[in-house]
């Protein structure tokens, strides 16, 4: 049973998480999982099942906001959607391989994805800042290859199934880097990818997960996680058309920097 104050901070937690999957579309998995194994001492496949769900959820949530607003392209998800499915069940099958002791790498393997969260947030607040350093780049149209359009669904998908991220962190600045994506319509992209990929991902995480862990036990946290994050992820993909990112974004390289200190000497 959990006590009172836990369960007001997962509630916290759930609301921040969804805002800002919502507001920067990077996923709540970046705080959930830190949260769920480090305070509450989850082991990382029960906190990685919840957050799974808890993504959907947010996703459906934000991505109501952004197709609304004409974000979205259809053509583009066309291509991301099945490649990022895809790539999920093979990351959920190499995370079932990180059991017992050997489950110290998959919370390696998170700290090291933080870390490039970290530098891809850190460069996009430097060229917001500071933009006539970097000179003239002329901003690339999206590419209208399947193959690169692949690649990001790919890489989605595979963080989605390995760790439990929402896709966001990496498919977002890939999005940028790759497809010459604006950033709200690859915030808006990634939150609607992730309503198919993490919903794929979910289920077969929780079908399968590894022996000794209670399966009802990510459900708990899901219980509590998801009505907050709803209410979270809307209102970050509301307040993500309107409100400066520069602070949000400061508070989470901390935060990410915290994480991914933690996860690496875990």
């Amino acid at each position: 049973m959990l006590d009172g104050p836990t369960i007001l901070a997962l509630l916290g937690v759930g609301l921040l998480g969804g805002f800002l999957g919502g507001f920067l579309g990077i996923g709540g998995s970046v705080l959930f999982i830190p949260m769920l194994t480090l305070f509450m001492k989850s082991d990382y496949h029960t906190a990685q099942a919840a957050a799974m769900v808890v993504n959907v959820c947010v996703g459906f949530s934000a991505s109501q906001s952004h197709i609304r607003s004409g974000l979205v392209s259809r053509r583009l998800l066309t291509i991301l959607v099945p490649c990022a499915m895809a790539a999920s069940i093979v990351g959920v099958y190499l995370s079932n391989q990180f059991t017992g002791d050997a489950e110290v790498y998959l919370r390696r393997i998170f700290g090291a994805v933080m870390i490039y969260v970290i530098a891809a947030n850190l460069h996009r607040m430097a060229r917001r800042r500071w933009p006539h350093a970097w000179g003239h780049r002329p901003r690339r149209k999206p590419s209208r290859g399947a193959a690169a359009i692949g690649l990001v669904g790919g890489v989605m998908g595979l963080s989605t199934g390995l760790l439990g991220l929402g896709g966001g962190s990496v498919a977002v600045p890939a999005q940028q880097v790759l497809l010459g994506m604006r950033l709200r319509t690859a915030v808006a992209n990634s939150s609607v990818a992730i309503i198919f990929s993490g919903l794929l991902a979910a289920g077969l995480k929780h079908a399968t997960l590894p022996a000794g862990v209670d399966p009802a036990r990510p459900w708990v946290y899901v219980g509590l996680l998801v009505p907050t994050a709803i209410i979270g992820a809307a209102a970050g993909a509301y307040s993500s058309r309107r409100v400066a990112r520069e602070w949000v974004r400061l508070v989470l390289v901390v935060f990410l920097g915290w994480t991914a200190l933690k996860m690496l000497t875990a």
